[in-house]
């Protein structure tokens, strides 16, 4: 007999049994209280009972009520289960993931990850946006993003995180550079030299400037010729001779190919940080986002 059952019905009828209300139950569900009335004397024409019964103003069941209220309650919590189940399973198959992230992570590490994980959720529709760390955290904060992936942490108590790979700044110079012949350098020596910076609110920014701090030294003591940005403008920017620039590890390895660049280490360990995977301070989250995220955790190599 169930099947011929609107569920609305079993809904509208917990709902009564719950609230002991009519007006109540109406309010909550949006319905008119005639419309509730009606939906509860369907039910009891259904089964030829009566289910409800006045007690003062309450409403309170009857014997066949009650058995009623059980088994609606368990009905509701298996439809509401298969939902959840056949959601899931059909997410992690054909889901989207929404993500952010800073230019070095974006450009230089995130794609063999994302080919990765396309490998094992083909049907999974991704799309990235790249922007400087302090904007992926205000979108990610705000939930306009599943995660960000980023070169620097922002306390903010809309977000949570983990630290997901190591990450250096080393020194670019020109391979013309006094220094080019060297592969370590204490940073405290370069302060005569002219910089190119990457502009505020970029992770390679912060990293640079809490390095400074540790060293006793602040960006104003460097001769800093033009702040820019991009990665790629610092690169072209220390080829044209403008400076030295402090970048990623990973940028480095990639332009020093080119034989007209080379990366010098900082000496001393000062100069790691690390990459932070960034997602929404929520309980729920689609199973996409879910599966992506232990895909980072169980993947990552430093």
């Amino acid at each position: 007999m169930v099947s011929f059952i609107n569920l609305s019905l079993f809904k509208t009828y917990v709902k009564v049994v719950e609230n002991h209300n009519l007006s109540r139950t109406a309010e909550e569900l949006n319905l008119s209280q005639p419309a509730v009335s009606k939906q509860i004397q369907a039910l009891e024409e259904i089964y030829g009972v009566l289910l409800l019964e006045r007690s003062g103003r309450k409403l309170k069941t009857t014997t066949a009520g009650e058995a009623l209220y059980d088994c609606a309650r368990e009905i509701l919590k298996v439809l509401e289960k298969t939902d959840q189940v056949m959601e899931e399973i059909s997410e992690s198959r054909r889901g989207r993931l929404m993500l952010g992230a800073s230019t070095i992570p974006g450009q230089y590490i995130l794609p063999a990850y994302l080919k990765g994980f396309k490998d094992k959720f083909p049907n999974v529709n991704i799309s990235m946006r790249i922007a400087d760390t302090e904007n992926i955290f205000n979108l990610v904060a705000e939930r306009e993003l599943d995660l960000g992936i980023v070169g620097a942490w922002i306390a903010n108590r809309k977000v949570d995180s983990f630290k997901w790979l190591e990450d250096e700044l080393v020194v670019l110079v020109p391979t013309g550079h006094r220094l080019a012949t060297r592969s370590e350098v204490d940073l405290k020596e370069l302060t005569t030299e002219k910089w190119v910076f990457r502009e505020k609110g970029s992770g390679t920014r912060m990293a640079t400037e809490e390095m400074l701090t540790s060293l006793g030294l602040q960006k104003e003591d460097l001769d800093i010729q033009v702040e820019v940005g991009s990665t790629e403008a610092v690169v072209s920017a220390v080829e044209a001779q403008m400076g030295l620039a402090l970048v990623s590890r990973h940028v480095a390895e990639q332009w020093t190919r080119s034989d007209r660049l080379r990366g010098l280490s900082i000496a001393g360990g000062v100069s790691k940080r690390d990459i932070y995977v960034i997602y929404p301070r929520q309980k729920d989250r689609r199973r996409t986002v879910d599966n992506f995220l232990d895909f980072l955790k169980t993947n990552r190599t430093n």
